[in-house]
């Protein structure tokens, strides 16, 4: 347990964890097109890249929330427990099936099956990053994340292993051609993080999170199957 003297420190390690956690993200959207550019790519490779994912977008954001559920939420240790190990298990089933079903030349894909554990990883690191500034910036807020937070958790690691339709985002947005939503996408994004930081990217993160569930949603009524990636948007 942490003592009420050593709560900023407490903090400020979660916040140094989900910087960090960034930045394994970068990486991690940088290894496969280093690899393929450089001619390098090999199965050994995909294996390991998908290890370091489980571990970075499964594990570090499940320790994350047990510790702060535990602290914080007054969640008992096996709930605590419980919830973030549904969350790392929906991210090794995620990189499992997107291993056994993956195009080792090419993953410039415009869509996923199912929520990218990256996404997933950085859905738990907004809502922490969220909390620690709430409790000094945004009191209000704080009784809502307490009671959020765990079926936020629970509902990521779900989505990782289902096969709802995603979009890559950063394939999509980074193209050279980029239709004029595109652009509008970028620019409320951006406005968002800036005007608030902390709630900006927590929304950003969770409406990409519920993207999923809207575009089967929205396909399915007009008739088009996009569980496969053929025709999302």
């Amino acid at each position: 347990a942490v003592g009420a003297g050593d709560k900023q420190g407490f903090y400020d390690y979660l916040e140094r964890a989900v910087l960090c956690n960034l930045l394994a993200m970068v990486f991690d959207f940088m290894d496969g097109k280093v690899a393929r550019l450089t001619g390098h790519a090999s199965e050994f490779g995909v294996q390991v890249d998908s290890l370091s994912d489980v571990l970075s977008f499964g594990l570090v954001p499940a320790v994350l929330f047990k510790a702060l559920a535990q602290e914080e939420f007054g969640l008992k240790p096996k709930w605590a427990l419980a919830l973030a190990s549904l969350h790392l298990f929906g991210a090794v089933l995620r990189l499992a099936r997107f291993n056994v079903e993956s195009d080792l030349e090419n993953d410039d894909h415009r869509s996923f099956k199912g929520l990218p554990s990256p996404a997933a990883a950085a859905g738990v690191g907004s809502l922490v990053y969220l909390y620690v500034h709430a409790v000094r910036e945004y009191p209000d807020l704080v009784p809502y994340i307490k009671v959020a937070f765990p079926w936020m958790i629970a509902s990521l690691g779900v989505l990782m292993w289902t096969r709802l339709p995603y979009l890559h985002a950063a394939n999509m947005l980074l193209t050279e051609s980029r239709p004029f939503w595109h652009l509008l996408v970028i620019l409320i994004t951006l406005a968002a993080v800036f005007l608030a930081p902390p709630i900006g990217i927590a929304v950003v993160m969770m409406l990409y999170v519920l993207s999923g569930p809207v575009i089967y949603i929205w396909d399915r009524c007009r008739g088009r199957a996009t569980v496969d990636g053929e025709s999302v948007l």
